[in-house]
């Protein structure tokens, strides 16, 4: 009786997984292309590995549209009992993750082409997607474990993909250890989140830790909290990013601050409700705290940076704060959700073309000192008007995608009674101002340096520069659609 008990639940189990597949058909899609992207590195000659970026690019772009059809064919629901919360936050993330994905393997191609290994960074991407898009969607702590470990192992070998390059040896090093570290101290916080809990269910989580000890809920939601902001870059657990920035390739850098730092706020906004409901323990003032230092000392730091690469990783630093505000404010408004889901699309858009340009400049000039980009209005007024553009959406000038994307999180914390972050968020957009206009005014009003030819971006760089610098005008100004995407964009 008891092995027919047994046969009876799997053979439940089994049809319940079949009935399911639709709902997982994107991450599905992102685990075919990465697999079959590898076995296409192996057997394309070296000529033809271009090919890959094709099939990589074109699987992120299915997996964006099968995110859609779930969305409006099939609709939100828990699959695999719980453990993959398919639902319009993890949606969002992974036609986010298709379309930024897409437009990294085309700022990836000019740069890797005709490598050694172009075939494998291109796997090695997919996997990075499909790792972030599953640590989104983590409705499990041994899955949200995993997903965090397999995300930084893709990253850290793309940001040591340049092998000769001593600054990205050095920089893939310290990207590793700290990952390392961070993954293992939050994996100990899960599994003290699992001895109080005997489950690795989320939502179970949730129902035990407001019974136990404050000083314990206190200790292992801190041990959690530092894998995710590790991943989002979040101070204390920042200092990888100027490094790993500036010795990546420039199209990792930029896929470094964008898609991984993404699902790990969604993770944050994910986990800390399901395990902490009601603000136990007081969660969302610590994040609020977190929010306005980050902010803060990214915008700080940046000010005397001479390297555009390392500006811009301080200033990606400072949007995790202004991000982390919708993290906040999620237990005391209802914007906090559409506000985090709003900023985070505004955000991939502008910091995608302000990373184009400077891949761009580095091309033509072999430089991305601040002075590489004095004169750049007479040669490339294109290039500088996007560059322009990108800066004042980050800075929150209207009528740009970033200026929206911050008048939401400002709401939404005001809304939750935090207006004092608030109040910290505008004196530090103020202050960002100073290192924005340093690289852009003399682009702008400086005549160019003799003597250097002209350089085109090419057919890939171009083309994602032109989509990422539409997008963040047309965000901003014809906000309205998004704006009902990200109030729909619900979590289960």
């Amino acid at each position: 009786m008891r092995n027919g008990g047994t046969l009876e639940r799997a053979k439940e189990m089994e049809e319940a997984m079949l009935r399911e597949l639709p709902w997982l058909a994107p991450i599905i899609a992102l685990t075919l292309v990465a697999v079959l992207a590898i076995v296409l590195a192996l057997v394309l000659s070296r000529g033809r590995q271009g090919l890959v970026a094709w099939w990589v690019g074109g699987g992120h772009v299915t997996a964006a549209g099968l995110a859609v059809w779930v969305w409006l064919d099939r609709g939100f629901m828990p699959v695999m009992e719980g453990v993959v919360m398919v639902d319009g936050l993890m949606l969002t993330l992974t036609g986010l993750m298709g379309v930024a994905g897409a437009l990294t393997v085309a700022l990836a191609r000019p740069v890797v082409g005709g490598t050694d290994r172009e075939g494998e960074f291109y796997a090695m991407l997919t996997f990075a997607s499909l790792s972030a898009v599953m640590l989104g969607a983590a409705g499990d702590a041994a899955l949200l474990a995993l997903a965090l470990a397999a995300l930084g192992l893709s990253t850290f070998v793309m940001t040591g993909y340049l092998r000769r390059s001593a600054r990205g040896n050095e920089a893939a090093i310290k990207y590793y250890l700290f990952g390392t570290v961070s993954g293992a101290v939050m994996v100990y916080g899960l599994s003290w989140w699992f001895g109080l809990a005997g489950s690795t269910s989320l939502e179970t989580v949730g129902e035990a830790l407001p019974e136990a000890g404050t000083a314990i809920v206190v200790a292992s939601t801190a041990l959690v909290i530092v894998g995710l902001g590790y991943k989002a870059a979040l101070v204390p657990f920042h200092f990888w990013a100027p490094d790993a920035y500036d010795g990546a390739p420039l199209p990792v850098a930029a896929y470094l601050s964008v898609l991984p730092k993404l699902a790990g706020l969604v993770a944050l906004a994910r986990v800390l409700p399901l395990a902490l409901p009601d603000d136990t323990a007081g969660w969302s003032t610590a994040i609020a705290v977190i929010a306005a230092a980050t902010m803060t000392l990214g915008n700080l730091a940046a000010l005397p940076q001479r390297n555009v690469v390392r500006l811009l990783a301080y200033s990606s630093i400072a949007q995790s704060g202004y991000l982390l505000m919708g993290v906040a404010a999620l237990n005391g408004s209802d914007q906090g959700l559409p506000s985090l889901v709003y900023y985070a699309i505004a955000y991939a858009a502008t910091n995608l073309a302000a990373f184009a340009v400077v891949m761009a400049v580095q091309r033509e000039r072999h430089s991305v000192d601040v002075e590489a980009f004095r004169g750049l209005g007479r040669t490339h007024p294109w290039w500088t008007a996007a560059l322009v553009l990108s800066f004042l959406s980050l800075l929150g000038i209207p009528p740009l995608a970033g200026f929206v994307g911050k008048l939401e999180v400002f709401t939404a914390a005001i809304d939750a009674d935090q207006a004092w972050l608030a109040a910290v968020a505008v004196v530090n957009t103020v202050v960002s101002l100073y290192y924005y206009m340093r690289v852009a005014g003399p682009a702008v009003l400086d005549g160019a340096p003799a003597g250097r030819p002209a350089v085109a971006a090419g057919a890939p760089l171009t083309a994602a520069l032109a989509l990422a610098t539409i997008a963040t005008v047309a965000f901003g100004v014809g906000a309205e659609p998004l704006l009902r995407l990200a109030e729909n964009a619900r979590m289960l």
